[in-house]
């Protein structure tokens, strides 16, 4: 029986047989579990499903630690690139702990850039092979499959269809979209996205020989599911990243000029063949047409912009601070919306409003290094390269892997600029990967580290070290932080449904406690003590004759979360609610002033300030202007309307 193992040492496709290259397929084999987990978990965008892979990411050091020890490469080499990204990530953790008002939600955007700076260490130093490559690319591809089947499932059978979260409850997905392909994510944006990064890497493979005829054949087969999947999410974003995609593409993949040109003119003339017979005969289309030009659609986008632009003016080189930006939109007096957002829908702008300028620079000088080293060796390298047999020609290896790693990289930076790309992390792991391959074939390690018996232990000892910190510093805060967003929105389901006044007092405890844990964990977590102070709010219903007791301690939740931040209008709120529970009037008076001078533009800051006003039949007329207010700036707002129509009896 003939030997798996030749002369040389060597598996075919495993490689050498040593502890250095199993260690280094353990690694690939983490990583692509990582990407491919967190495509399939909401994008990792919830925290409840983010914890899953915090225990991969410790996983992944530890290995690293362990390659590093076992490896027998002499001189030990490694990838000096990573570390010009070093500075961005030290500023993010400066900005977080030392200026952001909000530092609870800056932590969340600091674990997130570390995770994708491990990620992006581990990557460019280990999977050393192009066998390895290719097996943590295919992994990180399988996860399209899934979300495309629940991508089709959603438009054509059950719209209200959300892939399986592993959370600990159920969740739902949000009404607003019923009707447009979410995939394994959680919203059509996100999933947009993640095909459009994809995307172009299918299309290269497709397009370019390079692999045999009948993968070729499957790539491109993949990529037309790809491209009806994009329509399915019925935005019209993506499309404009698309047409450039389309546009570019074929001046990378072919050589004549001809087939250039007809190229792009064949992709253009697609697009539109798929696109005109929608505008003509869909009404569904038209109709979401004209939503996406309205203040709630998708050119809300020009809203957001507009207020991180005036965000990043007011403090153009350090930034508001890590994780304010939904705060500062919030609080803005330029500007307001009825569903307030998280990001601007534009990282550029997300970074250059909360960092600055300075961390602007930070991130882009090392990326465009990068890009402008990647293009010059794609350039230099050979388009084709005839085959030993003679027949045909192929494009080599280097400039394949350049061209997926600058078309990913490419559709990557315009996602970007049209969506919330940093706050799903599946998607920036995509992004590091494509910008990854590019490291890995235009530079050369040339970071040389010590490789003797004592530093080989070391090296294990600091993975090991660096995984359990990292561990228990990040899994603390996104833990505490699903338990805020899950008692968040029971306790808004509890209050909705009334079920705290109809004697079921279990629900509201279950409340009461998950903020508990949450506070255990995270201290610092103002939003957790806030919505603490007003889960406790609710207990006047059980026990009205225990007003004071009750209304004393919601006080003193609401006073720690503006101990935190002195500047959150939403602690101020609560703050004085709390207070015109215990019938302190002047404290509470003063405690949701506060609240509508910081935000004055908030619809519930009005409806809060209206609510407390109504209790005085000599400010009626005052109570009833404001909740006018809040019902222009939220004309949804069911409370507000509520209050409303009793002042108007009254």
């Amino acid at each position: 029986m003939p030997s798996l193992i030749d002369k040389s040492g060597k598996i075919a496709y495993y490689g050498q047989v040593s502890w250095g290259n199993l260690v280094d397929w353990l690694v690939t084999f983490c990583l692509g579990a990582i990407i491919a987990l967190s495509a399939l978990l909401l994008g990792g965008v919830r925290p409840d499903t983010h914890v899953l892979l915090l225990p991969l990411f410790a996983c992944l050091m530890v290995l690293h630690g362990l390659w590093l020890a076992v490896e027998r490469e002499e001189p030990k080499r490694l990838s000096y690139v990573p570390v010009f990204f070093l500075p961005f990530v030290a500023w993010i953790w400066i900005n977080v702990t030392g200026l952001s008002p909000t530092a609870w939600r800056g932590w969340y955007e600091l674990i997130y850039a570390l995770e994708a700076m491990i990620f992006l260490w581990v990557l460019v130093n280990n999977v050393r092979t192009r066998a390895h490559l290719w097996m943590l690319i295919t992994i990180a591809i399988s996860p399209a499959a899934y979300a495309i089947f629940i991508g089709f499932y959603q438009f054509l059978q059950n719209p209200s269809k959300l892939a399986n979260s592993y959370a600990e409850y159920v969740l739902t997905l949000s009404p607003e979209f019923f009707g447009q392909a979410t995939g394994s994510f959680a919203d059509p944006n996100s999933f947009a996205a993640f095909l459009l990064i994809l995307l172009p890497a299918l299309l290269i493979a497709g397009l370019v020989p390079r692999l045999p005829v009948i993968l070729r054949v499957l790539c491109l087969y993949i990529g037309v599911m790809f491209l009806i999947s994009i329509f399915l999410t019925q935005l019209f974003w993506p499309l404009i990243i698309l047409l450039i995609v389309l546009l570019i593409l074929p001046w990378a993949c072919f050589l004549k000029p001809s087939r250039r040109v007809w190229g792009s003119l064949l992709g253009v003339f697609l697009l539109a063949i798929a696109l005109l017979p929608q505008a003509v005969l869909s009404p569904q289309f038209k109709t979401r047409a004209v939503q996406a030009m309205g203040g709630e659609g998708e050119a809300v986008r020009r809203i957001l912009w507009q207020e991180a632009l005036d965000i990043t003016l007011d403090a153009p080189i350090t930034g508001s601070g890590g994780g304010s930006f939904s705060v500062e939109f919030e609080q803005s007096g330029r500007r307001s919306l009825e569903k307030l957002p998280m990001t601007p829908h534009n990282d550029y702008l997300l970074i250059l409003s909360e960092y600055g300028a300075l961390g602007g620079v930070l991130f882009l000088l090392p990326s465009l290094l990068v890009l402008w080293r990647a293009i010059r060796h794609w350039r230099a390298e050979p388009d084709r390269v005839r085959l030993k047999s003679g027949e045909g020609a192929i494009m080599p290896p280097t400039k394949f892997f350049l061209s997926i790693g600058l078309a990913g990289v490419l559709s990557f930076a315009l996602c970007m600029f049209s969506s919330f790309v940093f706050y799903t992390p599946a998607l920036t792991l995509y992004g590091v990967l494509f910008f990854s391959i590019l490291i890995k074939s235009s530079f050369r390690r040339r970071l040389r580290i010590p490789h003797g018996g004592r530093m080989r232990l070391g090296y294990l000892c600091v993975g090991l070290v660096l995984a359990v910190g990292f561990y228990s510093i990040s899994a603390s805060r996104i833990k505490a932080q699903a338990l805020e967003l899950n008692a968040r929105q029971r306790l808004d389901q509890v209050v909705q449904l009334g079920i705290h006044r109809s004697g079921n007092g279990d629900l509201l405890n279950e409340v009461i406690e998950l903020y508990q844990a949450a506070i255990l964990l995270d201290p610092d977590n103002a939003d957790a003590w806030i919505g603490l102070s007003a889960a406790r709010c609710q207990l006047f219903y059980r026990n009205p004759a225990n007003y004071g007791q009750i209304g004393m301690r919601a006080s003193n939740f609401a006073q720690r979360a503006i101990e935190l931040t002195e500047t959150y209008w939403m602690a101020w709120a609560q703050l004085g609610i709390a207070e015109g529970l215990v019938g302190n009037e002047i404290e509470a008076e003063a405690a949701l002033t506060r609240a509508l001078e910081l935000a004055p533009n908030n619809g519930n800051a009005h409806y809060y300030w209206a609510a407390y006003l109504s209790h005085f039949s000599e400010r009626r007329v005052e109570a009833i202007a404001s909740v006018q207010r809040a019902l222009e700036i939220s004309p949804n707002h069911a409370a507000a309307r509520k209050l409303q129509q009793k002042l108007r009896i009254l």
